[in-house]
């Protein structure tokens, strides 16, 4: 068969993390387990079939119809409706470090809208319009850092924010 379709049948290696990021006002969190597993994934089949194993390998606190999957350190949000090999265009660093024997690092954390909504408030969606004093500059203060944060992400399956090497 064609090296596409051998590439294609072959297992991608990653490491694997999660970061607890769902309460905004928690402080800063940070990637765990310190030394992140290598698990394989199969890069034909969508990443949300595989994300229910991802999560239950980690033991992930966050619950699984809430996570995102980030390719770090470029911060590229993957789409999880589609698989690795049809988001290979967007993936050049991730599959040129897979072909140089090297484990990228998938991130498992909370998809940016959900963050987004802890920060203006689910239940009260005028809440960052009604805060006042300490409450508004908090609101505020979050948003501010989850847009600069360098694992941030304007649109997940977008590779928007890329940090430098």
């Amino acid at each position: 068969p064609p090296a596409e379709e051998e590439a294609a049948l072959a297992a991608v290696w990653i490491r694997l993390q999660f970061l607890e990021d769902g309460e905004p006002f928690a402080g800063a969190p940070f990637p765990e387990p310190r030394r992140p597993p290598a698990l394989a994934l199969d890069p034909a089949r969508t990443l949300a079939a595989q994300l229910p194993l991802l999560h239950r390998h980690l033991q992930a606190p966050l619950p699984l119809e809430d996570c995102a999957l980030q390719v770090l350190p470029s911060g590229h949000y993957l789409d999880l409706e589609q698989s690795l090999l049809e988001q290979k265009d967007e993936l050049e660093g991730f599959f040129e470090d897979v072909s140089k024997g090297r484990r990228p690092i998938l991130l498992l954390r909370t998809q940016l809208s959900v963050r987004v909504q802890a920060i203006l408030g689910k239940s009260n969606p005028n809440k960052l319009y009604t805060a006042k004093g300490p409450e508004l500059r908090r609101s505020l203060f979050s948003l501010k850092q989850l847009f600069q944060s360098p694992f941030r992400g304007e649109k997940e399956g977008r590779n928007i924010n890329t940090v430098n090497k």
